[in-house]
């Protein structure tokens, strides 16, 4: 019978092959960061007076945004995946995706990114009918198109987080293999990986006494525990 490493031991683990290698962690999700944002900021800056071209254009934005960011973490998992190994790993692996087998990677990135809009995509088209408006209701109706489009981004990423991890070691595979072999080997295992991240939200509520600058060890410690879960995950499955 598998027996499956708890929450403490995964993040021991995490914890243990962040050792020696924190600076190249932190780095590479202080890059991941900065990439994300200035991709926002550079493709964001359109403006037009038609309503249903500037709809058009935000869900295209999004979508581009979303697969460039979801093929960066790759790289990410990429990176703690080799520590998770006590393999070298460099801040230039962050780009693993574009250079290596990247037609899988794009389709991957792209079908969660997909995934994504959908979640997003009540809140999106609200916000654009409503732009200019103000309004109590208005603001109530936002802010839950916000959190109900957030926790389903979150479902979305736990349910997929895993085919990241098996898109770099079967890069032979074909996307949809990995697509739905990630879904397969994550399910029965939804609860523990989202118990996993729950358990770091003490420590980003702690990281606000910082300005924020502490969730770039937050968040390496939490895809270093990710790696450490998706380790454990394959030492007792069969893909």
């Amino acid at each position: 019978m598998s027996t499956f490493k708890a929450n403490k031991n995964l993040k021991a683990d995490a914890r243990e092959s962040l050792l020696g290698n924190l600076t190249t962690a932190v780095a590479s999700i202080f890059f991941y960061s900065l990439s994300t944002m200035l991709l926002s900021e550079m493709i964001a800056g359109f403006n037009t007076k038609s309503l249903l071209v500037s709809i058009l254009i935000s869900l295209v934005v999004f979508f581009v945004i979303n697969t460039c960011a979801n093929m960066l973490r790759i790289g990410l998992s990429c990176i703690f995946l080799k520590l998770q190994f006590r393999q070298k790993a460099k801040v230039s692996d962050l780009f693993y995706a574009f250079r290596n087998n990247s037609d899988a990677a794009v389709t991957i990135s792209a079908y969660i990114a997909a995934l994504e809009l959908l979640c997003m995509l009540p809140y999106i088209l609200f916000a654009s009918f409503t732009s200019g408006r103000n309004a109590p209701a208005l603001t109530v109706i936002t802010i839950f198109l916000i959190g109900a489009g957030v926790l389903g981004t979150i479902a979305v990423r736990i349910r997929y987080a895993i085919c990241t991890y098996l898109f770099l070691d079967f890069p032979d595979y074909s996307a949809r293999e990995l697509i739905r072999g990630g879904t397969r080997l994550i399910s029965g295992h939804l609860s523990r990986l989202f118990g996993l991240y729950i358990s770091f939200i003490p420590l980003y509520i702690l990281s606000l006494i910082s300005l924020g600058v502490a969730s770039l060890w937050v968040n390496s410690y939490t895809h270093a525990a990710e790696a450490a879960f998706y380790k454990d995950l394959m030492a007792n499955t069969a893909f």
